[in-house]
């Protein structure tokens, strides 16, 4: 196996986002998921028949997976009010970071209000025995076992796949949800655990799409053709493009090996076509966003990348790190980006699939 990885994010943020960090209501429901049991066999509970309402503040719902208390916070958008079922992303954060701090840094839940959907924000379990001092997540630094990374999530080999089908299943109960339009994305770890859901539990996702987090899997095998879109740039300095050094290209976890798996997964053209870059100007000067995608994917799937450039390990479209670098309040992870939206164009990728329909 190779070096075990520990993505850090040190936070340096300002009273306001603090307070705005601190908002939460809470629920329970109560849930026991065997760590054993592959994906399909996951205990279903009751669909919820009345949605929940409308709220400025997340919705909080307590676990038991596994042997352990596990938790999610659940935004529910305007648009439940029609009590329709809707779709459901989950969000992940990533390594040493919480849901609450996805959440925010995001800004999900603007965007699921305007589009009508569900966001769940899981929390991973903890990243670390000892951890790193950190102002904004204190102790509640997490991470999710996505195969190679990342801390201790991965190296006690906690059953992530397993508490990520529960929390499908949990939200199902207490809200109306689409269960052929259920989504992953996440930041880092939170993408690279996306990409595991893909691969291990396809029959279950829709559609995955990453941010800053590459394949950690040496291989894989999924049960089905699933769409995935990776933003990613070229400069990251974190989770780096060219992925780690090892004399094993399997086990360099490169973002480029990651999205050829997937190519070879889903039947695409290995022979990507390459869109015109967008490229920055004034305030944006020295960044670039390129569309690259793969054709002709098997069952109508879909592999895509946008490769970044002048940016670092950040969530497109968030405003951290734009401005000059001296009113930068993330440090350590590079310059921000706006020049795309990764909710919106995540979006846009995501509401062109469903996983098909049950006979």
């Amino acid at each position: 196996m190779p070096p075990r990885r520990r993505l850090t994010l040190v936070a340096v943020v300002t009273t306001t986002l603090l307070a705005a960090c601190s908002s939460s209501g809470h629920g329970t429901s109560a849930r026991t998921v065997g760590t054993t049991a592959p994906p399909s066999t996951t205990t279903t509970l009751p669909a919820a028949t009345k949605p929940l309402a409308t709220r400025a503040a997340a919705y909080t719902f307590t676990l038991s997976v596994g042997g352990r208390s596990r938790d999610y916070r659940l935004h529910v958008p305007p648009a439940a009010a029609s009590g329709d079922p809707l779709p459901l992303v989950l969000n992940l954060h990533g390594a040493t970071q919480n849901a609450t701090l996805q959440e925010l840094q995001s800004g999900m839940d603007a965007a699921a209000d305007r589009d009508g959907y569900l966001v769940a924000y899981p929390n991973g379990t903890r990243i670390a025995k000892d951890l790193t001092p950190d102002p904004v997540a204190g102790d509640a630094q997490y991470g999710f076992n996505a195969g190679a990374c990342c801390g201790d999530p991965s190296a006690q080999h906690v059953d992530d796949v397993d508490f990520l089908l529960a929390v499908i299943s949990d939200a199902t109960a207490q809200t109306p949800v689409d269960l052929r339009r259920v989504y992953v994305t996440g930041m880092s770890n939170g993408g690279m655990m996306a990409y595991a859901m893909a691969a291990l539990a396809s029959t279950h996702i829709a559609a995955i799409a990453s941010v800053a987090g590459q394949v950690e899997l040496e291989t894989i095998h999924p049960a089905r053709a699933v769409p995935t879109l990776e933003f990613h740039s070229v400069d990251d300095p974190i989770a780096k493009w060219a992925g780690v050094p090892n004399t094993d290209p399997k086990q360099r976890f490169s973002v480029l090996h990651g999205v050829e798996q997937w190519v070879n997964a889903d039947g695409c053209a290995r022979t990507p076509r390459t869109g015109t870059p967008i490229v920055g100007t004034g305030t944006a000067l020295g960044l670039r966003a390129t569309l690259v995608t793969y054709p002709g994917c098997r069952d109508g799937s879909a592999v895509e990348l946008w490769r970044l450039a002048g940016s670092g390990h950040v969530w497109p479209g968030a405003p951290f790190n734009t401005g000059p670098r001296s009113t930068w309040i993330l440090d350590g992870v590079g310059r921000g980006t706006t020049l795309i939206d990764a909710n919106e164009v995540m979006w846009k990728f995501f509401r062109r699939f469903a996983l098909p329909a049950q006979p």
